[in-house]
């Protein structure tokens, strides 16, 4: 083995996660984050440490930590779900855990660890009941008859991106200070509101697993187009796929008053679409139908259980409106299968899944040239990718081979609020402001309600010189996605700085840590700007270390180098926003 690659070995990973954060943090922004610091300064911390484990990552709204011994490592989380359900330090908020735990072979890259090991686990922590703990058969073979409490055989569960499924035991705790989930109820929009949850596949092929997925992505999009419905995201919906639910319980957890659920089956080359759309404060349907067809028709019945869904809860006119700017579907349904793989390759935001992305994504568009999705999504891992690796590279063509192909998606199909979306940042990326701003009005003229989209304007305003209003759109689309992935409160931290608040960028990271390789910029300025000038510094060579392993320029580079490199690459409209992120970095010790 070189030198410089990985290391291998065992390792027992322990995933934890606060239940809806996302939520809580919608409600009450300031207060969540800060109880989530102190639940981890109070609680999690010291039980690692008394475990012997050790913390190697923060997750955002969780932490990942590595155990030698799996006894201990279940010993650490009875112990930490029992502060928790017995109401925990003084000080420690009432939030609720779930904790997954897994033994495997684990990829050692400096203080990170990667792989299998870690993945399954992170996984299994989505199984846990909110409160509880869940144990792969393998940690279960080595605590049984070690510990003090009963696991309950939970059964085989497939896991998202886990070839084979997995046997887990679990145990629940009586959940703490915070009530169940189901107790803390997201307030009701006074428009009608609707949760799209995952499609079942009754077929159990994989690549029919993933057109159940496509196909619900592809109505929470449609249905997010109409102003008078409020949506939720894809991320809060997919939270229940493949558990058992109570619409009722998802309604109150989600803030909403329907819920639409389906399945999808195929027949030989046709295919059985079953949906209905439930009213989640009594559990009576309130439409139901069937449709069989060719496989090659789902969209045209996607169009149709759009159509009967804004029958019954949009105005009849709107629809009528929007129905002349609605969106192109695929031609080839095997260039939307293509596109759907490279999706969710892109979502896991490491080189390696991005090349496989990249690689489905120009297949999709070899067999269907004017699939717009397809130019879109490859526009925007080009331009995403220049701050991913390669640093020190000139970014100039893979900001205009992002125009292009923004451009070709628009073209290809204007109607689609995400083309534009897409185009408005690549524009943005290569100084193009007037236009990047023209796109993201346009996008959210078409696609008002879409909460990814949202949270990409409310970043882009901030660059823009309007962090008060990012901000707003921020709140927004947390509102509409509950159970947000960490980017949003990312992108929130940077917005906060653009914005003059270093105090409450520092709140986000104090809790989640840097998402990206870049975002250490912006917490050591945060933190330098705040007064913390020790933890600015170290924040400062933290930078300069990572940049290093990802610095392919200038062979006798200085970390001012990268600094200004990083830095360049923002696309700050106002020079007094540029410059309020230098002096916060002169001030850590990089000046540039």
């Amino acid at each position: 083995m070189a030198a410089d690659e990985p290391r291998r070995r065992l390792a027992v990973i322990v995933a934890a996660d606060v239940v809806g954060f996302s939520r809580l943090a919608e409600a009450n922004e300031s207060a969540a984050v800060a109880a989530l610091a102190t639940l981890r300064r109070a609680v999690i911390d010291p039980a690692v440490k008394e475990a012997r484990g050790r913390i190697f990552k923060s997750t955002g709204d969780g932490v990942l930590a590595e155990f030698a011994s799996p006894v201990e490592a279940v010993g650490c989380a009875i112990a930490i779900q029992r502060r928790v359900e017995s109401g925990g330090e003084p000080g420690v908020p009432p939030l609720v855990l779930r904790i997954g735990i897994h033994i495997g072979d684990v990829l050692v890259e400096g203080e990170d660890l990667m792989g299998d090991g870690v993945n399954v686990a992170a996984r299994i922590e989505g199984e846990a009941p909110p409160g509880g703990i869940a144990l792969s058969q393998d940690v279960w073979r080595f605590v049984e008859g070690k510990i003090d409490i009963a696991f309950e055989d939970a059964g085989e569960r497939r896991l998202k991106n886990i070839a084979r499924p997995l046997r887990l035991f679990v145990a629940r705790f009586a959940v703490g200070n915070g009530g169940t989930p189901s107790d803390r109820r997201a307030p009701l929009s006074d428009r009608p509101s609707l949760a799209v949850l995952p499609f079942d596949n009754l077929a159990g092929a994989s690549a029919d697993a993933s057109l159940c997925d496509g196909l619900t992505e592809d109505l929470i999009t449609d249905l997010s187009r109409f102003r008078s419905l409020m949506v939720i995201a894809r991320n809060s919906s997919f939270v229940y796929r493949g558990k058992p639910h109570d619409i009722r319980r998802v309604g109150q957890e989600l803030g909403v008053r329907y819920v639409l659920e389906g399945s999808i089956r195929r027949l030989g080359e046709k295919i059985r679409i079953n949906a209905q759309l439930i009213d989640a404060e009594n559990g009576h349907h309130v439409w139901a139908e069937r449709y069989d067809g060719p496989a090659n028709e789902i969209f045209a019945i996607q169009e149709s259980v759009v159509r009967n869904i804004a029958g019954h809860l949009v105005l009849q006119l709107e629809y009528a409106e929007l129905a002349e700017a609605k969106r192109k579907p695929p031609e080839s349904l095997r260039a939307y299968a293509l596109w759907l793989e490279g999706t969710e390759q892109h979502s896991f935001g490491t080189i390696d899944a991005h090349e496989k992305a990249r690689a489905h994504f120009e297949a999709a568009i070899a067999i269907e040239p004017g699939f717009a999705r397809a130019h879109s999504s490859l526009a925007e891992l080009t331009y995403f990718d220049t701050f991913l690796a390669n640093w020190g590279v000139d970014r100039t063509g893979p900001f205009e081979r992002a125009v292009d192909h923004a451009e070709r998606a628009v073209g290809h199909d204007p109607n689609d609020g995400q083309a534009h979306v897409i185009l408005g940042w690549a524009h943005l990326m290569s100084g193009r402001f007037g236009r990047a701003r023209k796109h993201l009005d346009v996008a959210e003229r078409l696609n008002p309600n879409d909460a990814d989209m949202a949270m990409s304007r409310a970043m882009a305003l901030a660059f823009l010189g309007d962090p008060a209003r990012g901000l707003e759109c921020a709140a927004f689309a947390r509102r509409l996605n509950p159970f947000a992935p960490d980017w949003y409160l990312s992108d929130e931290a940077v917005i906060r700085v653009i914005g003059r608040d270093p105090a409450g960028a520092l709140a986000i990271y104090d809790a989640m840590g840097e998402l990206y390789p870049h975002s250490i910029v912006w917490h050591a300025a945060a933190a330098a700007h705040a007064g913390r000038a020790a933890e600015a510094r170290r924040l400062a060579a933290d930078f300069a270390h990572r940049a290093a392993r990802l610095w392919v320029g200038e062979a006798n580079a200085q970390p001012a180098d990268y600094a200004r490199w990083v830095v360049a690459g923002f696309p700050f409209r106002r020079v007094e926003d540029a410059d309020y992120l230098r002096d916060g970095l002169a001030k850590a010790g990089l000046a540039i």
